[in-house]
């Protein structure tokens, strides 16, 4: 059995923890989140976490309750930034291995209104992590990018209310989850040629063709040289 991973978050991490419980159970991954908590109210209880499920590795998702100000006050990109890495920083320090997933997209905070810039702070927040992340002995996954309509809202398909995700929209990103935890092998890139970068199967195309050619252009060689020899 693989060594238990845990995953500490709000509600997304929650959600995720029951409407795909198999893949859960299947991988030995262990769900930890609580519905409405920010990344400061889950500094709180990160290590008690970490200790009651002896996990070997730890992923982190939350962010989104910050900035949708569920704590009563505007809270900074900076500000959000500071508190996961400090929750890394702690992971690292214990000796737990460590990743952390980008915020997922939102087209606006649901029970909060007056926050337009969810979607920006959010991209922030994100590009931070990018970054930043191995900083702090962590792996970041870019959810993002797979449940992101183009303005950088969620994807219907993929979601509730335009934040929480739909049972398709975990299934969505459980394969780039489970490769970046190792739990399931890296997908094969397409073999590559040394000489230009093109795919091996073009290449033996190419190579095929120029050989047909070769052979046409040594028969007609011959036909004509047989043909002077006549003549003479």
């Amino acid at each position: 059995m693989a060594e238990p991973i845990v995953f500490i978050g709000d509600s997304i991490t929650e959600l995720w923890g029951f409407h795909r419980a198999g893949t859960f159970e299947a991988y030995d991954l262990i769900p930890r989140g609580g519905s409405g908590q920010t990344a400061r109210w889950i500094t709180m209880r990160f290590a008690r976490d970490l200790a009651e499920t002896e996990a070997w590795g730890v992923h982190l998702l939350c962010g989104v309750n910050d900035i949708g100000r569920n704590e009563g006050a505007f809270v900074s990109v900076e500000g959000i930034c500071r508190t996961l890495a400090g929750m890394l920083d702690e992971a690292r320090v214990l000796g737990v291995r460590a990743w952390i997933g980008s915020l997922t997209p939102v087209d606006g905070i649901p029970w909060n209104p007056e926050v337009r810039d969810a979607p920006a702070m959010i991209a922030a927040v994100n590009a931070w992590l990018r970054d930043h992340a191995h900083e702090h002995g962590a792996t970041f996954i870019d959810y993002h990018a797979v449940l992101a309509t183009e303005t950088g809202g969620l994807r219907p398909d993929y979601g509730t209310d335009g934040l929480h995700l739909s049972p398709a929209g975990y299934a969505a990103i459980e394969p780039l989850m489970l490769r970046a935890l190792g739990r399931i092998p890296e997908a094969p890139p397409e073999p590559m040629s040394s000489a230009k970068g093109t795919p091996a199967k073009a290449t033996r195309t190419t190579r095929a063709r120029l050989i047909g050619v070769a052979v046409a252009a040594a028969a007609l060689f011959a036909a004509v040289a047989a043909l002077v020899l006549e003549l003479r």
